[in-house]
């Protein structure tokens, strides 16, 4: 496709990934809008993009509006833009592609699954996009806008696009929030959380090789009560009930018989 002309509304980490790597690809970042003037001129300035603060002022004539905003603001920004010529995408994963027609006719989602950060670098590439988009022609052109950016481009409507999100929350942002429980036990025996970093990489690498199922060990897996107990006694009460509940959940999905005396 031609160098497309992208214009973002948004400027947090999302945004900031997605217009650098599309101008590096080639395209043409025309507009950054954020709410917040200095972020807008930060983004901006780094893609020789314009930068703006009102959605009144956003180049209606752009080929794609990325809208790069959290969730529960998607459909707001889209009944502020002005009628779109090109393409109106949102990114994200649990926000159907309907609340766009309020800008364009022509519609559709740009979802990458990663977690982002501004600061941390990231080969976009390797990241896998999904596609959706109001009618055939509009999701070819998706799609090969998706292609300029990532090697893994593929298909997911509304109805299953929040299992991938789902999927997400699972597998990224609980397994992060229990490394932080982790870590804070760590630092009572003086430890940093780099000690589990093997544990938790041969953990990971099994999991995608073998099998999550297959990759499961620890005192839940074998049903030694008496080791799980003496875990949640050492733990604040908060993470105590979270660690007894996965336990529980560990050994009913791996049909662990535990007398009754013995339960949790």
């Amino acid at each position: 496709m031609e160098a497309p002309g992208i214009v973002f509304i948004g400027s947090g980490n999302v945004a900031c990934h997605l217009a650098r790597a599309f101008k590096d690809a080639g395209a043409k970042i025309v507009q950054v809008c954020s709410r917040t003037a200095a972020n807008a001129e930060s983004l901006a300035g780094s893609v020789g993009a314009i930068a703006i603060t009102e959605l009144s002022e956003v180049d209606t004539s752009a080929d794609f509006c990325i809208i790069c905003v959290g969730d529960s603001a998607v459909a707001g920004v889209a009944e502020r833009l002005p009628h779109m010529d090109g393409i109106v995408l949102h990114t994200s994963g649990s926000v159907p592609m309907e609340v766009l027609k309020a800008a364009s006719e022509r519609v559709g989602v740009l979802y990458p699954l990663q977690t982002f950060s501004k600061g941390r670098a990231l080969d976009v590439a390797k990241v896998p996009f999904f596609t959706e988009a109001s009618e055939a022609e509009v999701l070819e052109s998706v799609d090969s806008l998706a292609s300029m950016v990532s090697c893994s481009v593929h298909h997911a409507d509304s109805s299953t696009r929040p299992l991938l999100h789902v999927a997400g929350v699972l597998a990224c942002n609980f397994p992060n929030y229990l490394l932080g429980c982790a870590a804070d036990v760590l630092a009572r025996g003086g430890y940093n959380l780099d000690v589990l970093r093997p544990l938790v990489q041969e953990t990971i690498d099994k999991a995608f090789t073998s099998g999550a199922d297959s990759a499961q060990t620890g005192p839940a897996r074998r049903g030694d009560m008496h080791t799980i107990a003496m875990h949640a006694s050492i733990l604040p009460p908060m993470q105590a009930e979270i660690y007894n509940m996965l336990s529980r959940a560990i050994m009913q999905r791996h049909n662990i018989i535990v007398n009754e005396q013995n339960k949790l």
